[in-house]
């Protein structure tokens, strides 16, 4: 009877609190690509259970997108963020900001310094969001620039290995380049430059031991060219974040040879991204094991959409979440889908 009674209690507690169940392994780094339907939100979870936060999605439709990272957040055991970085302004990428904050407790507050190009300042939406990103954040906000560390704790007994977050990018300034990223050079594809406040992203590399994650908000062609050439700034990662959701504008072929990556994870939308012109970049670098995907793309078929089993949400289906988990000794990662947790392990390079 005691038996039994035990096992009805776990069971209740269990069901209770869906978190309890998917805690994040001890000395494990767990990265979360969350669903924003075309917007922008990816948590990191320390193995020391730092957290942080990359952009928070969009205010409308209410509620949605800060329920989805609070649920991240409990499904993590967080009960505080430690720090929230907002790459750029852009309605998808710091919409949802104060709903969030009301939710869960934000220690440290940090963007790139400097407001949207005077042009997206005027726009009524931008000045409805930024009111609210003030109220969030309290005026109080830290600024990153390139060459920048996030200054997370490490393991003072070197038990476990170090882990570093870097910025290569902010404001139009990569590290390393000092010139006019904009001007057209020889021999490679130049764009237009980009006026807007992607291009102006936060761009940061994450690394765990040999393990590298390569994270660039939506920086646009032109800034990726000098991060690739004439020196290969980042060098290899194991994971990419795809670059603005998988948009042409970005995703420069440079750069994705130069990262050439094992796996990549784009937070697209059902009707954003994946463009067909990026898709076709991704399958044909030559260590690519998987592209994953938050959303089935509904406009471009297979010229734009990875195997079912690598899509968080199918036709239809919204909320699903990528999950990403590096441990400290063994040489592969896991990534998932979901509550579920269907995983697929991969060889860090």
């Amino acid at each position: 009877m005691r038996r039994l009674l035990v096992s009805t209690v776990i069971v209740l507690c269990t069901a209770a609190n869906g978190a309890l169940a998917y805690q994040q392994d001890p000395n494990t780094l767990d990265i979360y690509f969350l669903d924003m339907v075309g917007g922008g939100s990816t948590l990191i979870v320390t193995p020391l259970g730092e957290s942080v936060l990359i952009d928070t999605g969009s205010l409308e439709p209410k509620h949605r997108d800060a329920d989805r990272m609070y649920q991240a957040c409990r499904h993590a055991g967080l009960e505080h963020i430690d720090y929230l970085i907002t790459t750029h302004f852009h309605s998808d990428h710091f919409g949802g900001i104060l709903e969030l904050t009301k939710r869960i407790p934000v220690r440290c507050f940090m963007d790139k310094g400097a407001l949207p190009p005077r042009h997206e300042q005027e726009n009524k939406q931008f000045k409805q969001l930024y009111a609210l990103y003030q109220q969030a954040t309290g005026g109080n906000v830290e600024r990153i620039r390139a060459g920048d560390d996030i200054p997370l704790r490490n393991d003072p007994s070197a038990e476990i290995p170090q882990i570093k977050l870097h910025c290569v990018v902010s404001e139009k300034q990569v590290e390393g380049f000092s010139g006019d990223i904009d001007v057209p050079i020889e021999g490679f594809t130049t764009k237009k430059p980009d006026t807007s406040d992607n291009g102006r992203s936060i761009a940061l590399v994450l690394t765990y031991g040999k393990f590298k994650f390569f994270a660039g908000g939506d920086i646009t062609w032109n800034v990726e060219h000098h991060l690739a050439h004439p020196v290969n700034r980042i060098g290899k990662v194991d994971l990419y974040q795809v670059t603005h959701h998988g948009l042409d504008q970005s995703n420069n072929p440079l750069l994705l040879k130069a990262l050439n990556p094992t796996i990549c994870v784009a937070m697209n939308g059902p009707r954003k991204g994946i463009q067909p012109n990026t898709f076709a970049a991704l399958k044909a670098l030559p260590d690519v094991k998987a592209i994953y995907q938050i959303h089935y793309n509904t406009q471009y078929g297979d010229e734009g959409n990875t195997s079912g089993d690598l899509i968080a949400n199918a036709k239809g289906q919204e909320g699903g979440f990528i999950k990403v988990s590096v441990g400290p000794e063994k040489k592969i990662f896991a990534v998932s889908i979901g509550m579920k947790r269907r995983r697929k392990w991969f060889q860090i390079q």
